[in-house]
């Protein structure tokens, strides 16, 4: 029994020292050997790992360790390179996904077989604009929605994925900070609720868009407008008579909302909106 205490408790202190990133470049080069993989991946893992151990380690039998490796920022982009032509999809993926990956592996795992590989790369920030134009065609929508996320995708491509027939693919564009006041005004007229509350929730959404968006149907896109720091006072103050409280509640807190707005608030039949607006004009006062 003591026998075996001793091995678990040497186990432990190792996968501890492993992953510590104080431990000592010595001493995680021995422990990269450990026969125990547990210990290896702890050592992948480390940001404070050397380089060159980093390299040994992407030739591990296991694929565990391999994967800790190409999550590693501080792993080489050459190590990368080789990891992104692993057998395993999980490590292509994790190479995919790294921020250090750079962009000609990126362009190459582009085409991978798997569609979480390639998704990982759409969601890349290191991905050049024309290899995301490109997997913004991709058959797998999981693939579209990460392009139709990244801040880095082109304006023209964000444009273009507004068409997109899966409804989370155009959601992701309205909450894009790159996609333009032009092209949000075309998906404030989106069929989805939820998108066209995303637009209402966008900062770069047009005035004139939002004002619109005000008066919707729907009572999610109402309060979206109510809430966005961006939307005018004049168009909040509309919003203050609005029939459902939780939208005159977001306009008692919104910033934007001008001290007259706030007075009508004051005497809103809904207590906790006449305690936001109160409590607002009391912070105006006071400054």
């Amino acid at each position: 029994m003591n026998k075996i205490k001793k091995m678990l408790k040497d186990w432990v202190v190792k996968w501890e020292l492993a992953g510590n990133p104080n431990t000592s470049e010595e001493t995680l080069k021995k422990l990269a050997n450990n026969p125990d993989w547990r210990v290896r991946y702890k050592v992948a893992i480390n940001h404070e790992t050397p380089p060159e151990i980093l390299e040994k380690l992407a030739r591990d039998g296991n694929n565990y360790v391999r994967e800790a490796v190409a999550e590693n920022p501080n792993t080489p982009s050459t190590t990368l390179e080789k990891l992104a032509r692993d057998e395993i999809w999980q490590v292509r993926f994790k190479v995919a996904i790294n921020p250090s990956t750079s962009p000609e592996t990126l362009k190459k795992l582009a085409k991978d077989e798997d569609s979480s590989v390639r998704a990982g790369v759409a969601g890349n920030l290191k991905t050049p604009p024309e290899t995301l134009e490109k997997l913004a065609e991709d058959k797998n929508s999981r693939v579209r929605e990460a392009v139709a996320e990244n801040p880095n995708t082109p304006s023209t491509t964000l444009e273009k994925l507004t068409r997109d027939e899966i409804w989370q693919v155009r959601f992701k564009v309205a909450i894009n900070p790159s996609t333009s006041p032009e092209t949000l005004k075309e998906l404030a007229e989106d069929e989805d609720s939820s998108v066209r509350a995303r637009v209402a929730g966008n900062p770069h959404t047009p005035p004139e868009t939002l004002k619109e968006l005000a008066e919707d149907g729907n009572n999610y896109v109402r309060e979206a407008v109510a809430r966005n720091l961006k939307t005018p006072p004049e168009i909040l103050e509309k919003l203050a008579e609005d029939e459902i409280w939780w939208v005159r509640l977001e306009v008692a807190i919104n910033p934007s909302t001008s001290p007259e707005t706030l007075k009508k608030l004051a005497e809103d039949k809904n207590r906790r909106i006449r305690d936001a607006a109160k409590e607002r004009l009391e912070g105006l006062l006071r400054h």
